[in-house]
């Protein structure tokens, strides 16, 4: 009886993988839309918040000058003017966030609304050079609106010149000519972002020294200085033995600008000047964060944050 030899084993080849499952529309309308914003807003933030923060401190040291000092003359370090400033960009993080997601769910139901409609047209713009460099030109002109506005004075029919010829010659060609390449593309986000964040910053710079003149004037501050972290801080002040410097004028209170080297910073703004006093030979009193000196009658204000006079509470005369 003769074996007959087992067939050589045969290989099989793999089995191909199966195609991809096409997304759902709404799926896709979701990854091409509202994914595609939050991106983008993600890689235009970063600069924003950069380009911010360099006016934010360069605001703080303007207001300050008001004073006719530095902030490191009053004791505060890089580390401090960064650590208040951070905290400024995270409020600001907070306040922006909402209102930017309202926009995207807006857009999206936009988009659900017209069947994917908007969100087509929207890429089919978004692809067109000029349009894209439009866009950019018209957001980062922000920045020269502010400077032009703010450190150069002009306005009107002066400003809307300038701001043109710079968004038309300055910005808008080279958009287009950055848009042809994958690296100009991301190299204009960032360029748009960073200079939107600087116009942004110069407004609230121009709102910061507002704030610092009022306060050398009456004493009131405003909430945006709270923000950045300056301390809007009044006391009386004495001598070491507790005697008011001003013996006319008891009650006057001066600001407390800060502290260093052993020595108070204090602003007299019936003199208006800056000086300094040793702590020791220095007593504080009726120290208040932010007062109000407006007569709650009246609302008026008497100059350099002096406390009103007594009133009747029963008559409301002085």
């Amino acid at each position: 009886m003769t074996h007959q030899p087992f067939p050589p084993e045969q290989t099989l080849a793999p089995p191909l993988p199966a195609p991809p499952a096409a997304p759902a529309p709404e799926q896709a309308t979701a990854k091409g839309g509202v994914l595609d914003v939050f991106e983008k807003i993600g890689s235009v933030a970063v600069p924003v918040a950069v380009g911010m923060y360099a006016m934010l401190y360069l605001g703080l040291a303007q207001v300050y000058v008001v004073f006719g000092i530095t902030p490191e003359q009053a004791g505060l370090d890089q580390a401090t003017i960064f650590g208040r400033l951070i905290g400024t960009l995270i409020e600001l993080f907070l306040v922006a966030l909402p209102g930017v997601g309202l926009l995207v769910a807006l857009g999206w139901l936009l988009n659900l609304a017209t069947r994917g409609s908007v969100g087509r047209l929207t890429r089919r713009l978004r692809e067109q050079p000029w349009i894209a460099a439009t866009m950019g030109a018209l957001v980062s002109v922000v920045a020269y609106w502010a400077y032009f506005g703010t450190l150069w004075d002009l306005s009107g029919g002066r400003l809307l010149v300038a701001v043109v010829l710079v968004a038309v010659f300055g910005l808008l060609v080279p958009f287009r000519l950055m848009r042809s390449r994958d690296t100009g593309r991301a190299g204009m986000k960032v360029l748009t972002g960073a200079l939107f964040g600087i116009g942004l910053g110069l407004i609230l710079v121009a709102q910061m020294v507002h704030g610092a003149v009022d306060i050398a004037a009456n004493g009131n501050g405003n909430a945006l200085l709270q923000t950045v972290g300056f301390q809007n801080q009044w006391a009386t002040v004495g001598d070491g033995d507790g005697k008011p410097l001003n013996k006319d004028n008891p009650d006057e209170r001066f600001l407390l600008l800060g502290e260093k080297e052993g020595a108070y910073v204090l602003y007299d703004c019936g003199r208006q000047e800056t000086f300094r006093r040793s702590i020791e030979g220095t007593t504080l009193g009726r120290i208040e964060f932010d007062p109000d000196f407006a007569d709650p009658e009246t609302g008026e204000v008497k100059a350099c944050g002096y406390a009103l006079e007594a009133q009747d509470p029963g008559t409301g005369e002085q």
